[in-house]
């Protein structure tokens, strides 16, 4: 009886389900043909809700990213050249390389070369996944060339699903449990459909053929030919609109790109009409552009136009290095980390930098340091043509590549490639957090902001600049740094590329009031032979001397003056020569503007001032806060100007002109970077610029020292 209860009420709830159905479809036909599509407000309102729709899906993107990596790999193929990678690397049988994993392929073409060991890492689980079926399939002892073939070059299912039985005791468990299920699926579809690219491919390169009309298959019966596709030239002017459009709002994430690494070319039809010319107009498009075949034929047709590790005259040395190999499901700071100190000659970065932040590359490129030995040669690519927006790059110099090596690059997804080699001095390492001593409760930051914002009201009037800063800042002392941790947020981007740190460093920081900046150097103190900290407000260096006494050692403290002046004192030479030991022409090494350059009245002065103690290898750097626009005569920078202007800060685009222009400008033998970039404060985007400006005759040196030709590691 129950049973039958039960029966009629599922019976019920199925005939109101196809009710509930039947309806809606109804009443959405209706709907639809209610519509006047003959109305430009209909379109207009279609229009509307389709942009929005794609914004939603640009702005997760991200998300998308992460979501696609938790279900599948993005990549079944590597979109660098390895024979661009091989001439730049010129591997050797002592190398110990390190790469980012993605598809794999291009760590076996290294693998080819025999070298002693090779490192590869990634986030994303199921790209080792791949990589370690590769790995264990080649370490199979009973494996042939044929059945290598026929898995990775003809995706032949059957072939795969054999050796898979033969070597699946080998996999790791995560790799077993996740291939299982897959590994005939996979190859009986098709490898090249695998992954999120494979994906996109399948569905993308039928439909925007279809959409320029240019017949890929007629291409592919003529074998590819050069005076086929050049006959057909339209397909490229036509597909780059497409790729415009597409690329940037739809198909980046399925190629592994989140936004913020989709610059301003992404956004022109040029840049892709340019790029596609290059790759289809090739004469040996058809002979050896196996990555763009690979998409257009579902597969490797060709065993001369294929990877060199598909080909049979390398296979056994593809082979006999198979076990060169070690893999880590991590970050590259946390392979670097996991690893002995100096074990890397050779590291391929590929282009993970540009989505992060400046102060992640610092913190990866500070491990980087400590697992390379001193000399190692670092590789690059990037989808921006200069490294100039993070002001950690400032650190070393960086040779691009691009002018040589793009034209020559099969793939042409990157139009940048870079090269640098590892420092032998330290690189700084940046310590973000605050000295205990420089922590403040809740309510000594509340009275701090009320002070600042009731200043320009309570103050009484003063004429001199250092009377001013004193009127200013004496009640702030305790609680400054505290307080403008969240404010002056451009100065731990600035010490991030302060330069290398050699025994004997000389450091001036100007308007350096409570010494926070020797805060973010804490931990190479000790490497400084002199640091003069220069402000023109008594209680704030008074606040420094106190803060450096609870928190630096007695003898780093005896390295660190603390000096009551102007910089553009008359005497400023012969008052700094007292801290200097007499000897203020040997200059300064370094010196730094941290938010200070804006309070200074006569501020062009005060960088000739600078410019004049600045040594002969030194830098000096300027953090502060900036314009919106280029310019800086938007209503938004009026806007700001005026806001910052009641507590005497002058904000005007005509200081970053004046330092990358005049005094710091190339005609004057300096080598200047400005990064600009602007950081939330209270739901308001605010600007702040970085300038390093380098002494060209340093850079030189150091270049020619670091020729990517001639170094070699120690």
């Amino acid at each position: 009886m129950a049973s039958e209860t039960l029966s009629t009420v599922n019976e019920k709830i199925v005939e109101g389900a196809r009710w509930a159905i039947v309806t809606s479809f109804d009443y959405a036909v209706k709907a639809f043909h209610a519509v006047d599509f003959s109305s430009s407000t209909t379109w207009i309102v279609i229009v509307g809700v389709v942009l929005a729709a794609l914004y939603n899906w640009h702005s997760q993107c991200f998300d998308m990213i992460e979501k696609i990596c938790s279900r599948t790999y993005i990549y079944n193929i590597c979109w660098e050249d390895p024979a661009v990678d091989r001439q730049i690397l010129n591997i050797s049988k002592d190398d110990v390389l390190f790469r980012i994993c993605s598809a794999g392929d291009i760590v076996l073409d290294y693998a080819i070369e025999g070298p002693s060991k090779i490192v590869v890492c990634d986030l994303n689980p199921h790209q080792l996944y791949l990589f370690e079926l590769k790995i264990r399939m080649l370490r199979d002892p009973n494996l042939t060339y044929e059945e290598w073939w026929a898995i990775w070059g003809s995706s032949d299912a059957d072939v795969a699903a054999k050796v898979w039985k033969r070597m699946r005791h080998t996999m790791s468990a995560g790799a077993r449990k996740w291939w299982d299920p897959r590994i005939v699926r996979t190859f009986a579809k098709g490898f090249a459909t695998s992954g999120s690219c494979g994906f996109a491919a399948k569905w993308l390169i039928p439909s925007l053929m279809w959409l320029v009309g240019f017949d890929t298959k007629e291409w592919a019966r003529n074998n590819w030919s050069h005076e086929y596709i050049a006959k057909h030239q339209y397909v490229v002017t036509k597909s780059a609109r497409w790729f415009r459009w597409l690329f940037p709002k739809i198909l980046a994430p399925f190629a592994g790109v989140p936004p913020n690494q989709i610059g301003p070319e992404f956004e022109t039809t040029e840049f892709y009409e340019d790029m596609l010319r290059q790759i289809f107009l090739d004469p040996e498009f058809g002979k050896h552009n196996y990555f763009y075949r690979f998409y257009y034929e579902g597969g490797y047709k060709c065993q001369q136009c294929c990877p060199r590790t598909l080909q049979k005259e390398h296979f056994h040395a593809l082979r006999s290095n198979a076990g060169c190999f070690e893999w880590h499901h991590a970050s590259v700071q946390q392979t670097m980390e996991r690893v002995k100190p100096h074990t890397f000659t050779k590291l391929v970065l590929l282009d993970h930098m540009d989505w992060m932040p400046n102060s992640m590359v610092h913190d990866e490129w500070v491990a980087i340091q400590r697992a390379s030995v001193p000399g190692a040669q670092i590789l690059w690519r990037s989808a921006f043509k200069t490294m100039d927006e993070k002001p950690f790059f400032n650190n070393v110099p960086i040779t691009d590549l691009s002018p040589k090596w793009y034209s020559k690059d099969r793939v042409k997804t990157y139009p940048g490639t870079f090269v640098t080699y590892n420092p032998h001095d330290e690189l700084p390492v940046v310590d973000p957090e605050l000295s205990p001593c420089q922590v403040a409760s809740q309510l000594r930051k509340y009275k701090t902001v009320a002070k600042m914002i009731l200043h320009p009201l309570t103050a009484g009037k003063v004429n001199a600049h250092g009377d001013k800063m004193s009127a200013f800042y004496a009640s702030q002392a305790k609680g400054y740094d505290a307080v403008r941790e969240n404010m002056l947020v451009a100065r731990p981007e600035m010490m991030s590329g302060f330069g290398t740190i050699r025994k004997g460093h000389t450091w001036l920081d100007v308007g350096g009031g409570t010494g926070r900046n020797l805060h973010y150097l804490r931990a190479q103190l000790d490497l400084f032979d002199t640091i003069v900290v220069l402000d023109i407000c008594p209680e704030l260096l008074k606040m420094g001397q106190q803060n450096a006494r609870l928190s630096f050692t007695p003898a780093q403290c005896d390295r660190i003056h603390w000096a009551c002046l102007d910089i553009n004192s008359p005497d400023v030479n012969e008052k700094l020569a007292y801290y200097m030991g007499g000897n203020v022409k040997r200059g300064f090494d370094n010196i730094t503007f941290s938010y200070s350059l804006s309070m200074i009245p006569k501020w062009e002065e005060a960088l000739v001032s600078a410019k004049s103690l600045l040594s002969f290898n030194g830098r000096l750097l300027v953090a502060d806060f900036d314009t919106y626009s280029e310019e800086g005569n938007t209503f938004k920078d009026y806007l700001i100007k005026t806001w910052y202007k009641q507590d005497g800060v002058r904000i005007e685009a005509k200081s970053r002109h004046v330092i990358t222009n005049e005094l710091f400008s190339q005609k004057k033998k300096f080598h200047t970077i400005v990064a600009r970039f602007q950081k939330p404060l209270l739901g308001v985007n605010i600007p702040h610029y970085v300038a390093c400006c380098i002494n060209m005759k340093m850079s030189q040196s150091v270049e020619k020292d670091s020729s990517w030709e001639e170094k070699k590691y120690d």
